[in-house]
């Protein structure tokens, strides 16, 4: 048999095993257990809040009502404690001499704002505390109002609504202009933030822009603003920009391998190539370098461009026409007629080269060693000559 006796916040356990006792050894036992049970003392349990041991029923019994009432009610939030500011941290572990005046006002002020913000939130609780303290406040007293504010709120969007001439395509930014028919235009779709759909494009009338989205027709696109998101005939929107020279490049008809945007511009790097200057390319392939050469040396400067085939030369031709003509349409004015292509074999064009001197030259065959005894002597002193490798594997 286990006896559980509270004695003074303490929980003592005595076991009384007994096979044969004395009357007078039962009496003492009683006396100790009448005397305990008299003392009232206070048991900590797993819980939250103090169990106090009664003396009768009566006083369980409302201890238990007591503890329901507890219960039913909702304590106020407890207050969470402010995570101190960096200033407040180290200024803490410092003295207080050593502290400026400057810190210590700053100290204050933080403290004042911490204890504005407790004040303004028991304010708070306690107000949401009264509200709900009297459910029987109609809800619908404060309707007739709200109503009226929407009405408000409506008739005063119906004034400030703009008319259907005001809501016109914006106008554009002095220099730029609205797009028009033969201009190199991209179209973007996006879906959830990822590119599904790119295309490039000339802007012709009476066409379309056909994709799995729908369609747009050619004539809604055109005098519109660069920029703008134009619905297709499914309602799928998709961006309408000029085309960049990078876009260009890497959309344009092709025949050989081009010199993609980012090794051109380590090789204009390299070459430290600038307005003015007159650069020697060998290899036109499809014109990409040729462009990129074509628009560092400016109006200024002149870039002379030499293929051996006959396909490759004529592609890098219509590709650079192509590009100064969609130019001509964007800006109003022409782009630099500065390059000369030249259907010639460079280790033979010794007479093409005659005379002439090149701040930079930029190769792109397969193989360059055979050409440098020729082009060095018409390589200005300390100038470089940049080849481009597109197999090379190490």
């Amino acid at each position: 048999m286990a006896v559980q006796m509270p004695l003074g916040g303490f929980l003592c356990m005595h076991r009384l095993v007994r096979m044969c006792t004395s009357s007078q050894r039962h009496l003492r036992h009683r006396d100790v257990l009448v005397r305990l049970t008299k003392r009232r003392s206070e048991i900590r349990t797993f819980s939250t809040g103090l169990v106090k041991c009664k003396e009768s029923e009566h006083e369980d019994s409302d201890s238990s009502g007591l503890s329901a009432e507890l219960t039913s009610r909702q304590a106020p939030p407890a207050r969470r404690s402010r995570p101190l500011s960096p200033l407040e941290r180290i200024s803490g572990l410092l003295p207080r001499d050593a502290l400026s005046p400057e810190v210590m006002q700053l100290r204050e002020q933080n403290q004042q704002e911490a204890e504005e913000d407790a004040n303004v939130q028991e304010s708070f609780a306690q107000s949401t505390q009264e509200q709900s303290g009297h459910p029987e406040t109609p809800a619908g007293t404060e309707a007739t109002p709200k109503e009226d504010e929407s009405d408000n709120d409506h008739s005063s969007d119906a004034t400030t609504e703009p008319s259907t001439s005001e809501r016109l395509i914006p106008a554009t930014l002095p220099g730029e202009s609205l797009l028009v028919p033969g201009e190199l235009l991209v179209a973007e779709l996006y879906k959830k933030g990822r590119m599904e759909y790119r295309k490039m494009f000339n802007l012709q009338t009476g066409t379309r822009l056909h994709s799995s989205w729908g369609f747009i027709p050619h004539d809604d696109i055109a005098g519109q603003p660069a920029g703008q998101f134009l619905n297709t005939s499914l309602g799928a929107p998709v961006l309408i920009r000029r085309a960049s020279l990078e876009d260009y490049v890497l959309y344009m008809k092709r025949g050989p391998a081009i010199a993609y945007p980012k090794d051109a511009a380590r090789m204009l790097m390299m070459m430290d190539v600038t307005e003015g200057d007159r650069v020697l390319e060998s290899g036109s392939g499809s014109g990409a370098m040729s462009l990129f050469l074509s628009r560092a040396v400016g109006s200024k400067g002149s870039v002379l461009s030499l293929e051996v085939r006959e396909d490759h030369h004529r592609r890098a031709t219509l590709n650079y026409k192509r590009w100064r003509t969609s130019w001509n349409l964007r800006r109003g004015e022409e782009w630099p007629d500065n390059v000369q292509f030249h259907k010639a074999d460079l280790c033979t064009a010794s007479s093409l080269l005659a005379g002439q001197g090149f701040h930079s030259v930029a190769l792109d065959l397969i193989n360059p060693h055979l050409v440098l005894t020729t082009v060095i002597p018409h390589l200005h002193p300390g100038a470089v000559c940049a080849v481009y490798l597109a197999k090379c594997v190490y």
